[in-house]
């Protein structure tokens, strides 16, 4: 769906409060002991600033699940998922860090930034005119032989009352981005028993793609 401009306002406004929220929670991560504490302080603080959840927050610490629930078991050496996003005027952001707690690994790091370089990419490279399954198979072909690791679509479009629209981005995908139209791009990498890695931001297409959401994306790692 192509958005009007009061629409498009309105998505940044949610995005902007998505930011001030996830800089909040990095300022005060060390606060927290489990999945659940931080869980509950997105839906307090998204209250607080007057906005609705877009979805139920994802809180994953050590968890190769997608859409996992939160936990109440403490927080413990690894990668920390974190998706999460408010509703402002029924209209949506959706934005995934993921944060590293203790020292991680140089394959920690080099796996990391291989989904940040694909996330890049995708973001430089987004613009109208172009077909959804092409977008992805594009994209997920840049993991290399980690490519079986990425087990989701590239993306999705939101909008009004949706968190989940056209353009879609998978292998079978028809839809062809837009001008005018927001989207998510969100790779990553999955390990079973192990641990995922993922990062997602909001993004509007235009001839060249305008990054919503704004929260940095250069690996955190906090001492536990």
């Amino acid at each position: 769906m192509e958005m009007s401009q009061k629409e498009i306002e309105n998505t940044k406004k949610a995005c902007k409060i998505t930011d001030k929220i996830f800089k909040e929670l990095f300022k005060n991560i060390k606060s927290f002991k489990t999945e659940k504490e931080i869980y509950n302080f997105l839906i307090r603080r998204t209250k607080e600033n007057k906005c609705k959840l877009a979805f139920k927050p994802i809180v994953a610490n050590n968890n190769w699940i997608i859409h996992p629930k939160p936990r109440k078991y403490r927080l413990k050496k690894g990668f920390l998922i974190i998706d999460f996003g408010v509703k402002y005027k029924e209209y949506y952001s959706d934005e995934t860090r993921t944060i590293f707690l203790g020292k991680p690994s140089k394959r920690d790091v080099k796996l990391y930034n291989l989904v940040l370089k694909v996330q890049e990419t995708a973001i430089r490279n987004l613009k109208p005119g172009i077909l959804g399954s092409d977008f992805h198979i594009k994209h997920a072909n840049l993991f290399g032989k980690y490519k079986k690791y990425f087990i989701h679509a590239l993306g999705h479009g939101l909008g009004y009352k949706r968190i989940h629209m056209k353009p879609a981005m998978h292998p079978n995908s028809k839809d062809v981005f837009k001008e005018g139209m927001v989207v998510t791009i969100e790779p990553g990498l999955y390990f079973k028993n192990k641990y995922g890695i993922r990062i997602e931001d909001t993004i509007l297409i235009r001839n060249k793609a305008e990054l919503l959401t704004k929260t940095p994306k250069k690996l955190i790692t906090i001492e536990i």
